[in-house]
């Protein structure tokens, strides 16, 4: 049974529809041709036939109705006859087309009214005939009558006879009767004679003239019968028109109707055929897709997507055979590919890894290595060979010098191991000579054999004593900086009493001086403490304005610690007063590193320069000082010169540096727009120039700015120029003191009251807060001044804000002995907020104060 589905089947019921569809449309034309030739043949044969001889019968008789009067006017008799049989054969004519109608109705109507034309003419034609025979009487009496009139009258009388006597007027017949009876009177045999000549002639007169009209009206009979004659016929004709219309208007509506019907035929035809012609581009199509695939496929292109053709015929099974066989195709060509990419990708990661490989079979032969194991193990690549026993390359790495330790860095007996890496996994390390540790990890092989990885753990090990050493940086980071908070408040406390007691003018010039000692090594100490947090990179950049040979003489102490005793440190300063724009904690930090590398090495002996001088920027053409650090050490190698400034990177011994040093210069010196010159050669010793830009001041350099200790005896000129300025704005002030450590409290104390301010000390800044509520108007606080860690949550910089928010019109100054940029990351200090750095002089704590309290004055 065929499948409904098939090409076949449906390629023969679309054959089938059109083939009926083209049956149809036969039908309807034949038929509408039979109709039409029905109506064709109806109005010929019958419509226009009888159309055309009723004409003609209306056209006879109004020939008739013409020749009438002709024949009416004929005076001869053979005329009479002539016009009779002419009328007749006209009339019979007539008759015969009358009966040839097709239509009785018609037919019988005209007929009878060419009967009755008949008889008007019959009867017409019998009058003639008499009018003709009196005529001829008429003139047979003439010849009675010419012998006996003579006289002109008379005469005229014969020839008016003899013309036509019916226009004889009576009264001339009387006359000319009157005159015979006068002329003959006496004659009465001529009177009888010619008496009853002109009594007929009278009576004929009358008989003719009575002809005459009666002719008129038969006359007038045929032409009214002709009349009515055509305009039945025009009925007629009007009438046959009408069906003529009527019978077009049937053969139109059968054309319209047939043509409707073709047109809807034609439509489905068309249909039909666009759907054939669709039906067979999709099939060409589609075979043509799976003949190209096919084709593809068998030339080898596996990289096509075969199509997907959604079809229940032939096509579609041969599609779907098709995209199974092709994906049949694809897994194989798939799974070759996956096993030639691995493979690849096994040889490309096999000799590409920066991990050396081999393996050796069960007779410990050399069966395959990668590019790494020659390197990693010092052999000659060209001296391995496939096959190759493990004893013979073991002969060739006995000739690099090298220890075999275990991971816990134990030593390891070679022998035992490898004997071992048949049966089990085995670890160890080797350690070459020159430094370089290379792991072995060894795995067996299930078929026999082992495999071995070798790792170069040289920079693993390098950076791990380096994140050690990193770890111990920061260890001590954190110890100095809370070693330095604590020794800030004894230094605060210190220098407090020793200024209390500097403000005292009894003292004597021994006293004094002890004094002026006590007091520079409490500021060496401070400065100590500030190198301490900079050195472990606990303090943030600060730049300022410095003239770098004053700096340099002034940690001169520190940098002697940096040289051995057999070494002598040169210090060669020309750039006096050349000031720069720098952090002076950052510097420092970088120049003691700087030295303490140099000093590294050295090893003990030579000698350490340190100069100054100008240049310019290597960059930007710019003026700058150049800070020159230079050993007789044993220097670097290029490789070593190009990675010096690389973090972690060192040359030491293990454990004997963590590689940060000449990074941390490096980035100090960028980040403060300067610029770095390393130069060195093997055992010619190294330079490192520090190149900074020089700093343009609008104003000289304070005696403070550039730290000189040799003006201490001038500080009661100094307290005198401050008092005189900036006393005016202390009387009568009272500021509100909130420091939790009593030692630090005390000098503050008895330094702020010196200055006729009011001090209100607290410890907490819960209690500062309630003193400020409790306070009268009277009493009120203009100021406070808080340490910033109070030893609870409640910090300085909470007060700060509280104060701020409820007290807006009471300045607050800040202390601490912690970095601004610790404060700011673990107290949320603002940058902006007024802030004291302990310890604190008593110089900088009334400028700071002064500054407040004016500011706020003026702001309200």
């Amino acid at each position: 049974m065929m499948k409904t589905t098939s090409i076949r089947f449906q390629l023969m019921l679309a054959l089938f529809v059109l083939l009926a569809l083209t049956t149809g449309m036969a039908a309807v034309s034949m038929s509408t041709l039979w109709k039409n030739q029905t109506i064709l043949d109806t109005v010929s044969t019958t419509t226009l036939t009888d159309t055309n001889t009723a004409l003609n019968l209306s056209e006879g008789v109004a020939q008739i109705a013409a020749i009438a009067p002709y024949a009416a006017n004929s005076v001869r008799p053979i005329l009479v006859q002539i016009e009779r049989t002419h009328l007749e054969t006209r009339i019979d004519e007539l008759k015969r087309q009358a009966l040839s109608l097709h239509q009785k109705e018609f037919s019988d109507e005209l007929l009878s009214r060419v009967s009755q034309v008949e008889t008007l003419i019959y009867q017409l034609l019998a009058n003639i005939e008499n009018e003709l025979f009196i005529r001829e009487d008429l003139l047979a009496s003439q010849f009675s009558l010419d012998p006996y009139l003579s006289s002109q009258t008379e005469l005229s009388f014969i020839d008016a006879l003899s013309q036509d006597p019916s226009s004889i007027p009576d009264g001339w017949i009387t006359f000319i009767e009157d005159e015979l009876t006068q002329t003959y009177r006496a004659d009465s045999v001529v009177l009888q004679q010619l008496l009853p000549v002109l009594s007929s002639l009278r009576r004929s007169k009358a008989q003719i003239q009575a002809l005459k009209a009666e002719n008129a009206f038969l006359l007038s009979s045929i032409r009214a019968q002709s009349d009515r004659m055509a305009a039945y016929v025009l009925n007629l004709v009007k009438t046959h028109q009408a069906d003529v219309k009527q019978q077009q208007k049937e053969s139109r509506e059968a054309i319209n109707s047939a043509s409707g019907i073709m047109v809807f035929i034609l439509v489905i035809f068309l249909g039909g055929v666009y759907y054939l012609y669709r039906f067979n581009s999709k099939m060409t199509k589609d075979l043509s897709a799976v003949t190209d695939e096919m084709l593809s496929l068998a030339m080898g292109e596996t990289n096509m997507t075969a199509a997907h053709i959604p079809r229940q015929d032939e096509i579609g099974q041969l599609a779907k055979a098709f995209r199974a066989f092709h994906r049949n195709a694809l897994d194989k060509q798939r799974v070759t590919a996956d096993l030639n990419r691995q493979n690849i990708m096994l040889e490309t990661i096999f000799n590409q890894m920066q991990d050396g490989l081999s393996a050796f079979d069960g007779n410990n032969r050399l069966l395959v290595w990668n590019q790494r194991y020659p390197i990693l193990m010092k052999l000659n690549p060209t001296l391995l060979t496939p096959g190759m026993h493990l004893d013979e390359i073991k002969a060739l790495i006995a000739n690099t010098g090298h220890e075999n330790r275990l991971p816990d860095r134990s030593v390891a007996e070679y022998d035992d191991m490898a004997a071992n890496r048949h049966i089990k996994p085995v670890v160890f390390e080797r350690h070459f000579e020159n430094g370089t540790i290379i792991e072995f990890s060894s795995r067996p092989i299930p078929s026999g054999g082992f495999v071995t990885l070798y790792r170069d753990l040289t920079e693993r090990r390098k950076i791990e004593q380096q994140l050690v050493q990193s770890q111990k940086m920061e260890t001590l980071g954190q110890l100095t900086g809370g070693i330095a908070h604590d020794f800030n408040n004894l230094l605060a406390a210190q220098k407090g009493n020793l200024e209390l007691m500097d403000m005292t003018a009894s003292l004597d010039d021994t006293n004094r001086r002890y004094l002026n000692r006590a007091l520079t090594v409490t500021e060496k100490g401070i400065q100590m403490v500030e190198r301490l947090l900079a050195f472990s990179s606990k303090q943030a950049l600060n730049p300022s304005a410095v003239v770098i040979d004053e700096l340099i003489e002034e940690i001169l102490d520190l940098l002697d610690y940096t040289v051995s005793s057999g070494e002598e440190l040169r210090i060669e300063l020309s750039t006096a007063p050349s000031a720069v724009y720098i952090d002076i904690g950052g510097l420092e930090n970088a120049l003691l590193n700087l030295a303490l590398n140099a000093n590294a090495a050295m090893e003990g002996k030579g000698t350490l320069t340190l100069s100054t001088g100008h240049c310019c920027l290597i960059s930007s053409r710019q003026m700058a000082v150049a800070i020159e650090v230079r050993d007789t050490g044993k220097g670097m190698d290029g490789e070593v010169l190009n990675r010096a400034v690389e973090p972690f990177f060192t040359t030491k011994e293990k454990g004997q540096g963590s590689g940060l040093g000449l990074s941390m210069v490096f980035g100090f010196v960028q980040q403060s727009g300067g610029e770095l010159c390393l130069s060195s050669s093997p055992e010619q010793g190294s330079s490192v120039a520090i190149l900074l830009p020089l700093h343009e001041r609008e104003h000289p350099l304070s005696h403070e700015e550039t730290h000189g200790d040799d003006e201490r005896n001038k500080a009661h000129d100094k307290d005198a120029v401050l008092l005189a300025n900036d006393q005016a704005a202390f009387i009568g002030k009272r500021v509100l003191l909130v420091e939790d450590d009593a030692d630090v409290a005390s000098p503050l104390i008895e330094i702020l009251t010196h200055y006729d301010l009011d001090v209100c000390p607290v410890r907490s800044a819960e209690e500062a807060l309630n003193v400020m509520q409790d306070t009268r108007d009277e009493n009120s606080i203009d100021l406070v001044l808080s340490d910033i860690n109070l030893g609870s949550t409640r910090t300085g910089v909470w007060l700060y804000e509280e104060v701020s928010t409820q007290y807006p019109h009471v300045p607050v100054v800040l202390m601490s002995g912690l970095p601004a940029h610790e404060l700011e990351m673990h107290y949320m200090l603002k940058p902006h907020w007024p802030l004291l750095a302990k310890p604190v002089s008593r110089q900088q704590l009334l400028r700071a104060l002064s500054m407040q309290i004016k500011k706020h004055v003026e702001s309200n």
